[in-house]
């Protein structure tokens, strides 16, 4: 079965926006050592799973774009979750059929490849919060927001798959949430 890979950039202090939904602080520690890791996670995915906030910006910024990493986003199949967007015009691009409880079991079901998912803050919550999320592949990087948009609202114990330093600060934390919290199913009882 195929696993789904969540993706963010998050800072110290387990943000991934600001109030504003600002991403500034993130785009100055892109080293191009960790572009280059970047890309090769990215293409080697099959699918990746959007939001309609983060499909529209992610549009906006690949659809038209040059570079490894345009190309890399205009190949892959996307699958959208949206109540309000009537059509995904970016290419490769498909609206789920689905609630993402229900859509994303079906498609892990699927022959292919790695499965992908990317944010905004409330999309990852709401798969987080489903347990649909079977790895988190976490970007941290050196800097403190105060407030923000959260990538998590409750709390989650993880197994720690992997971990790589850089030399500006960011570290790349490959989590597994333990067996039995994917979903809070252990979160009341302190495990």
């Amino acid at each position: 079965m195929r696993t789904v890979t969540l993706g963010m950039n998050v800072s110290l202090d387990g943000y991934v926006a600001t109030d504003d939904g600002g991403l500034d602080w993130v785009f100055p520690n892109f080293s191009p050592e960790l572009m280059a890791s970047t890309q090769q996670v990215l293409g080697g995915l099959d699918t990746v799973l959007m939001g309609r906030k983060n499909y529209e910006g992610q549009a906006e910024s690949w659809a038209n774009a040059d570079g490894p990493i345009a190309e890399v986003m205009n190949g892959v199949q996307k699958v959208v979750f949206s109540k309000t967007l009537e059509r995904a015009s970016w290419v490769n691009s498909t609206l789920a059929t689905a609630a993402p409880e229900d859509e994303i079991p079906r498609l892990k079901a699927l022959p292919g490849g790695p499965i992908g998912a990317s944010g905004g803050a409330a999309f990852a919550q709401y798969l987080s919060s489903h347990g649909l999320i079977d790895e988190y592949r976490l970007t941290v990087h050196p800097v403190v927001l105060g407030s923000g948009l959260p990538l998590f609202t409750t709390r989650i114990a993880f197994d720690l798959v992997d971990a790589v330093e850089y030399p500006n600060g960011v570290t790349v934390r490959t989590l597994r949430p333990k067996a039995g919290d994917a979903a809070g199913e252990t979160r009341a009882s302190g495990a």
